[in-house]
């Protein structure tokens, strides 16, 4: 098992998820004070491990999106904002989506400003105080490096909500923190000041792959640097054209391949998924990661919160939306549709059909043979109506004649989603004499959790069995006993920048300079790896549907999706589906099974929060927000 190096030992500076005045009210006596943590070298080591506190959770008991379990890095949240996921849990929906009002006091809102403040005062302590340690010139240019890129991640992230914030950079005390909002290009200003600084220092070590692995580098730098112009190039308000962002951008993102970053590819169909296990995490293809480990206490919950009851007994709450799976192209890299797939079966009247009685292709075999399949028979018939029903049912078959919709797809749609009727090996302890069940499948509707899983049609079994719904494949253990500790104690570490997205972000910025066939070669980098046939060059509105193709497929469960959405102006299209009101959705399309999403024509950027507010009246709050 990997050590991580972030262990925070005792004596670190403390970063909770605190705004501007909460933080700084008292020091817990457990913990050295500011004035004693950067005067000796060993102190200062211990202050720079914990500037990454604030990324980990302290409260690993839920994945709800309420006060009690919302921790450390924002996983689910953001994810669930974006087009690829639906988030359900039994008690806590999104209310940025499930509210008819854009509310100023919403969790996720003051949660984000909480989080990325507490990373910018901690660093702006870091950065004033670091010449009293006694380090040598290399360390300390080092630690001033790790703290600005550190800084400028977090004014990056808070732009991307909030889209101007008050600016901070150097410690303060309560009563100072009275400022207003600065600009957004302001703030991308002080984001790339701060990447700018890292890049020309010449200790900044250009990558971090085998010594201080999960630590900014270089490279990291220049991946931000050039993400930070893509957002840039939205406005021309600082003086720069977004032809000058774009350019800048390309040169920072080649420099991210100089440093030593590249794709990861291990040369089998089954390359994308293997990148996201552990033994391939340290690969060049991770630029930036927050570092996971089981055994040394710094771990997560991403298998709680997307694998189903069958794996770890696990919840499925963060699950793939059925617009995303409906997305992915063919394997010859057209569009999919359930339409023509219903032509390509001979099956008439698919159009006509309602979303509820196109659920009869989706049922499982036997409803009708098998006696003990009476109940379920029943409420089969009641979803989509008995005349349906008998009209296109097959007893023997249905099941297969729906595989036929999930294959001949992009290889990565079964990568990333479980899809209907594929087998599964299943470990959950505790449940069948902690025996692996093997060949389980997603059926519906569901009938029986089983023993074995072979030969008796037994389910893979979910927290959320209501309706038949999508889960992540990705990020899931299935049948290794020996994969976890338990399903809070995930240890693969979590990308928050990989090259697969500064290749795909370079490929953006070559299209919008007009240099159609540059990005052509780079998107089809990525396909390569993918299995699915290459793009050739088409027009520049062909060219940006193909590489936003690429990142939506690429992203998924990353917390990436819903930024690029809002920066490519798709939100209402991708997530909506264009519509005013949309939700979760069953396999077969049906609308709002779950929790309604109400779009607002003002739900970004995001108002200032209630809370802070409150305290600081200098800020300004958004119009339509409620407060």
């Amino acid at each position: 098992m990997k050590k991580i190096l972030y262990s925070i030992i005792s004596g670190a500076i403390a970063l909770g998820a605190a705004s501007c005045t909460d933080m700084l009210n008292t020091v817990p006596s457990n913990q050295i004070s500011s004035g004693s943590m950067w005067t000796t070298p060993e102190l200062a080591a211990s202050g720079m491990n914990g500037l990454y506190e604030t990324f980990y959770k302290r409260i690993n008991t839920g994945t709800q999106l309420n006060a009690s379990y919302l921790d450390g890095f924002n996983f689910y949240g953001i994810e669930a904002l974006g087009f690829c996921t639906d988030y359900y849990s039994n008690s806590y929906p999104v209310y940025l989506l499930y509210s008819q009002n854009n509310m100023a006091n919403d969790i996720q809102i003051s949660y984000e400003w909480r989080f990325c403040y507490g990373i910018v005062h901690a660093t702006n302590d870091a950065i004033a105080n670091l010449h009293k340690a006694g380090l040598d010139e290399a360390t300390y240019e080092r630690y001033i490096c790790e703290a600005r890129f550190l800084r400028a991640w977090a004014y990056s992230r808070l732009n991307k909500f909030f889209w101007g914030v008050p600016l901070y950079l150097e410690p303060v005390t309560n009563e100072e923190c009275t400022r207003t909002q600065s600009s957004a290009e302001d703030i991308w200003k002080a984001v790339t000041d701060d990447l700018t600084y890292c890049i020309d220092n010449q200790y900044m070590p250009d990558n971090t792959l085998s010594e201080n692995y999960g630590r900014p580098s270089k490279g990291a730098a220049y991946a931000l640097r050039g993400m930070t112009y893509m957002w840039k190039a939205l406005t021309d308000e600082d003086g720069t054209t977004p032809e000058q962002d774009y350019e800048s951008a390309c040169k920072d993102f080649d420099k991210v391949d100089d440093c030593g970053y590249d794709l990861w590819d291990d040369g089998t169909p089954e390359s994308y998924l293997n990148f996201f296990e552990p033994e391939n995490e340290k690969d060049n293809e991770m630029v930036f990661a927050i570092q996971f480990s089981a055994t040394d206490g710094y771990s997560y919950d991403i298998q709680q919160a997307v694998g189903p009851r069958d794996t770890w007994d696990s919840w499925d709450e963060v699950k793939p939306s059925a617009d995303f799976v409906d997305y992915f192209q063919k394997d010859d890299g057209t569009p999919f549709s359930w339409s023509a797939w219903a032509a390509e079966q001979g099956i008439s009247g698919w159009d006509a059909l309602t979303p509820q009685q196109r659920s009869v292709f989706f049922f499982r075999d036997g409803l009708e043979s098998d006696s003990r399949y009476s109940t379920i028979l029943n409420q089969a018939r009641e979803l989509c109506g008995l005349s349906v029903f008998d009209q296109y049912y097959l007893d023997n078959g249905n099941e297969a004649r729906i595989k036929t919709a999930y294959e001949n797809r992009d290889p990565r749609l079964k990568m990333v989603v479980v899809t209907p009727y594929e087998p599964k090996d299943c470990y959950s302890p505790g449940w069948n004499n902690n025996v692996v069940a093997t060949g389980k499948q997603l059926r519906w509707p569901l009938y029986q959790r089983g023993a074995n899983g072979t030969g008796s049609g037994y389910d893979i079994w979910l927290d959320k069995r209501f309706t038949a719904l999508y889960i992540y494949n990705k990020y899931v253990e299935w049948g290794d006993p020996s994969a976890l500790l338990d399903r809070r104690h995930c240890h693969v570490d979590f990308p928050l920048i990989r090259y697969t997205d500064v290749l795909l972000q370079w490929a953006e910025a070559e299209i919008e300079l007009g240099r159609l066939g540059e990005a052509a070669d780079k998107i089809n980098q990525v396909r390569d790896r993918a299995g699915i046939r290459r793009i050739q060059t088409g027009s520049q509105e062909e060219m940006r549907d193909a590489v936003r193709y690429e990142r939506r497929v690429e992203f998924a469960i990353e917390g990436i999706n819903y930024f690029d959405e809002i920066r490519w102006g798709t939100y209402k299209e991708s997530k909506f589906q264009g519509r005013d009101v949309h939700g979760g959705q069953s396999w077969w399309g049906d609308n709002t099974v779950e929790y309604a999403w109400y779009w607002k024509d003002n739900n970004w950027p995001w108002s200032v929060p209630a809370a802070e507010y409150q305290r600081n009246p200098a800020l300004t709050q958004r119009p339509g927000w409620i407060y």
